[in-house]
């Protein structure tokens, strides 16, 4: 038989084969709760976390090797390895295209794949661009998925924390990791021109006002989220503020910073990190039935708001 006949006779049965499946998978996404469609979600975004936080150290290590200091060679090389490995298991991860288009990860990859091959020949500004255009990809990615996978009728997660955790504590985040390239840039070369300390009073008016919100929707809307979440919430807005201090007080109030770069971006990172914690203990203990939490207390609400 003829291919052209043979495809002819063939290509009814697949569509068909295909639109069985599909039938399939919509209707088995359909018979799943709110509940599972909001942990499915937040599995998802816990994942992409991890990426972001990856994407946001190399960053930073970037900015210091690309200002002349090559203290960060080795483990900007052991970065790039993880961020591989972390991509190509999304890519490998069974589909959920409901929440999380294969696309679009497909995407990330093949940005990410070309910016890693041509860092070492970027500017320390075109780094610094590349990398955060690609970072607002997957901002954008977390909040789509947050979006498909919480704000259903009867989902246990209200719009108020969905909003909190998976669009304002990334934000935030974003700030912090955008402040730690550009300080440990200046810090590694010991000067600041007008333009990176006007960067830097921009992300510090940002990251500030960042906290306050994240801090006051804990406050006022937290009821269901763990003791733990509320407990890194409080710490999380301590060492925000001590490392706004640091970049206030060491790089754009003096001429010539003299901070380590490595002792800088290890501040940042610990303030970073804290964000993390709030978002993974967060995230963890709303995919938690709400028996099985423990509760936060009334005083530890209290310690999350910050003072006015």
């Amino acid at each position: 038989m003829p291919m052209n006949a043979l495809h002819e006779l063939l290509a009814p049965s697949l569509a068909l084969a295909l639109s069985v499946l599909g039938l399939a998978a919509l209707r088995a996404r359909k018979a799943e709760s709110p509940r599972q469609r909001s942990q499915r979600g937040i599995e998802i975004n816990l994942a992409l976390r991890g990426l972001l936080h990856d994407l946001q150290l190399h960053r930073g290590m970037a900015s210091i090797l690309l200002n002349g200091n090559p203290a960060f060679s080795t483990r900007l090389q052991a970065k790039q390895a993880e961020i591989h490995h972390a991509l190509r298991a999304l890519v490998d991860a069974p589909p959920t295209p409901d929440l999380l288009a294969p696309p679009r990860i497909e995407q990330l990859r093949t940005t990410w794949e070309t910016l890693r091959s041509q860092v070492l020949s970027l500017s320390p500004l075109q780094s610094f661009a590349r990398h955060s255009i690609l970072i607002q990809d997957l901002l954008r990615l977390i909040s789509d998925v947050a979006e498909r996978s919480q704000l259903d009728a009867g989902s246990p997660v209200s719009p108020s924390l969905t909003d909190m955790i998976w669009r304002r504590l990334p934000e935030v985040a974003e700030g912090i990791g955008k402040a730690r390239a550009i300080g440990s840039g200046i810090a590694a070369v010991g000067q600041a021109s007008g333009v990176d300390r006007i960067r830097l009073r921009f992300l510090v008016t940002h990251i500030r006002d960042g906290l306050k919100v994240v801090q006051t929707a804990i406050g006022r809307d937290g009821g269901p989220l763990s003791r733990e979440a509320m407990q890194a919430a409080a710490k999380a807005q301590g060492t925000g503020g001590r490392l706004l201090s640091l970049i206030e007080s060491e790089l754009i109030a003096v001429e010539c910073p003299n901070i380590d770069a490595e002792a800088y971006f290890a501040a940042a990172t610990d303030a970073l990190e804290d964000i993390y914690r709030v978002y993974d203990a967060a995230s963890t203990s709303l995919a938690q039935p709400s028996g099985h939490r423990t509760p936060a207390d009334a005083s530890l609400k209290a310690a999350a708001v910050p003072a006015a």
